[in-house]
């Protein structure tokens, strides 16, 4: 009778998706997306860097200005140059950052490792092997300015 309960119970948490480590990923992105939608921030600016092999232009750090949730201006902050056209959609805004994160969840990456503020629920550092056995796919993104709320216009 306990041999069958176990795995009567073993069935339904596999039927409801478990309870394993992307589950609990996702229940904190999910979390941590709800604080950030709860604020009710539409204008705001930050800055992040990108750690990947990927072209100087797409590295940065980059700050970021948001207006009515539309990015008005991306600039490098070493120099307060603009962000070349081709490199801008590396710098999204902080709901583009949520949306990294839960692609390479729902593409099933092999590692992802993610922090968040713990006020904000902005991820502010993460990184994303999105292949076991592979070099030079991983991503990595940190947050090196945090989150501005700007005045309401």
């Amino acid at each position: 009778m306990r041999r069958r309960a176990g795995i009567l119970a073993c069935l339904l948490m596999a039927a409801c998706g478990g309870l394993g480590p992307q589950d609990a990923q996702r229940a904190e992105l999910d979390a941590n997306r709800a604080r950030w939608s709860s604020l009710g921030p539409d204008s705001y600016v930050y800055a992040m860097q990108r750690l990947c092999y990927c072209a100087v232009e797409s590295i940065g750090p980059v700050r970021i200005t948001v207006e009515a949730d539309t990015v008005t201006e991306r600039v490098y902050v070493e120099t307060g140059q603009p962000v070349p056209e081709v490199a801008r959609t590396a710098f999204p805004t902080v709901d583009g950052l949520f949306e990294i994160l839960e692609r390479a969840m729902e593409d099933g990456a092999y590692e992802i490792r993610v922090t968040y503020d713990p006020d904000l629920g902005v991820p502010i550092d993460f990184w994303i092997d999105f292949l076991e056995n592979a070099v030079d796919e991983e991503l990595g993104v940190q947050v090196t300015e945090s989150v501005e709320v700007l005045p309401q216009l």
